[in-house]
């Protein structure tokens, strides 16, 4: 892993029903990030922020790849993403 990228952001309508709706819909986001060379590690729900829905990415790849990644994320108001180079 050259990079990690943590997104914060509110559940969007895909994301808003059932358990099992949700994993659906992150597996599907998973696979699309994939495809685009960024393996989605995990995903959950963090406490004490404004944000309900977190996604832990990593890559080789730099920021304007992830950037450009345009796999359809189930957030909105996705305003805190955070680079990782460990």
């Amino acid at each position: 892993m050259k990079f990690g990228y943590i997104a914060y952001g509110k559940m969007g309508p895909e994301l808003g029903g059932s358990p099992e709706e949700r994993k659906k819909e992150m597996d599907r986001v998973k696979a699309e990030a994939e495809k685009h060379g960024f393996e989605l590690m995990y995903w959950g729900h963090p406490y004490g922020l404004s944000e309900n829905i977190v996604a832990v990415f990593k890559s080789e790849k730099t920021l304007d790849a992830y950037h450009s990644m345009n796999i359809g994320m189930p957030f909105i108001d996705t305003r805190t993403n955070i680079v990782v180079i460990p």
